[in-house]
């Protein structure tokens, strides 16, 4: 076993309830966390076995621009089941949203979601 982290993934969409959020794109910082069996990648040194984090971050961005969600726990949560979907061998996933923007007196807020892939 083994983990993959992605710590501070800057995602500019569109999220919030507010009138103001749903015109204007925001920063969202996003750390995701994988465990998953990458013992074959280290032996064979072969991208072709492990998960391919650019292919990962490029596909969560996408997706979260795509989306414009209102609340960052449902973005957490169904980014979670994206990621066990879409990488099989992940075992289990983590996925942190970070909004700076959400309280004036706070560096962000944020929201934690973690799944574990069903046997």
């Amino acid at each position: 076993m083994g983990i993959l982290d992605v710590h501070d993934l800057r995602i500019r969409c569109i999220v919030g309830v507010h009138t103001h959020e749903r015109k204007v794109e925001q920063d969202l910082h996003v750390d995701v966390r994988l465990d998953f069996d990458f013992e074959a990648a280290a032996k064979n040194d072969q991208l072709a076995h492990t998960i391919d984090y650019t292919r990962l971050t490029e596909r969560l961005e996408a997706w979260m621009r795509q989306e414009k969600f209102q609340l960052i726990e449902t973005m957490a949560e169904r980014a979670c089941v994206l990621i066990l979907e879409e990488f099989p061998q992940v075992r289990n996933c983590s996925v942190t949203i970070k909004k700076p923007s959400a309280l004036p007196k706070a560096r962000y807020a944020a929201v934690t979601s973690q799944r574990t892939a069903q046997a």
